[in-house]
């Protein structure tokens, strides 16, 4: 003769290994995807690179600057030495412009400097920020493996279980599945509870010494008087 009351309980410890794996995996599945250590050096990298990006830029831009400056000074110099203009108004002229001119050259070769000190910087904090990335990235890949890995046996427990849980679950009546059901919502996931020494291991209350009996004979569900929860012999 089964005894439904210990089906109940090793559905209950099947409910129960279920429950903590089906967490598992949703905590695992929860992981999938690219992480946000992963997205910050990704976005610590462009940035880095947008920087060097501008400061190149910036750098060419005054490179030429001081090419066309250059150039100007030369031309400058070829006329104003060249001894083909006389004129004292337009000699001066000349100095003038060559002055500001060579004035204007200092000044953009020391934003050039600047601007070359700039993009060694922001070349180091690229090469790092990428160098970061993958690290980070190999990393992530290594953890995406494994989770893979982690994934498919749980799915694998899980469905496992879920054959066992139904095996077992055929060998109950639909009332004493329906009740067992009902308590396992009420009381937190034990339904089915120990009595040991008159005593129910769910509410800690003495039950009648009538209700042990029938407990210990196992012919019948019994519930405690107190909780309502279904209650197994020790042995």
């Amino acid at each position: 003769m089964v005894n439904t009351a210990r089906v109940l309980y090793r559905l209950q410890l099947l409910d129960s290994d279920l429950s903590e794996r089906l967490s598992k995996l949703r905590e695992a599945e929860g992981l999938v995807g690219e992480s946000r250590e992963l997205l910050a050096a990704r976005r610590a990298r462009d940035k880095a690179a947008a920087e060097l990006a501008t400061w190149g830029t910036r750098l060419r831009e005054l490179e030429m600057d001081l090419e066309t400056l250059s150039g100007r000074i030369a031309s400058t110099e070829e006329r104003l030495y060249s001894g083909q203009v006389t004129n004292p108004k337009e000699l001066s002229g000349l100095e003038q412009d060559l002055q500001h001119s060579k004035r204007s050259r200092d000044k953009v070769e020391d934003r050039v400097l600047l601007a070359m000190e700039r993009v060694d910087r922001c070349e180091k904090a690229a090469a790092d920020a990428e160098a970061r990335l993958d690290a980070v990235e190999a990393r992530w890949r290594a953890q995406q493996g494994q989770l893979a890995k982690e994934i498919e046996q749980l799915q694998a427990q899980v469905a496992a279980l879920n054959q066992e849980r139904g095996t077992v679950a055929a060998q109950l009546g639909a009332n004493d599945l329906a009740l067992y059901e009902e308590l396992l919502r009420k009381k937190g996931g034990r339904a089915v509870v120990l009595l040991v020494d008159q005593m129910c291991q769910g509410c800690r209350v003495t039950v009648p010494s009538s209700k042990g009996q029938q407990v210990r004979r196992g012919r019948e569900v019994v519930t405690c008087t107190n909780c309502g929860r279904i209650l197994i012999s020790e042995q």
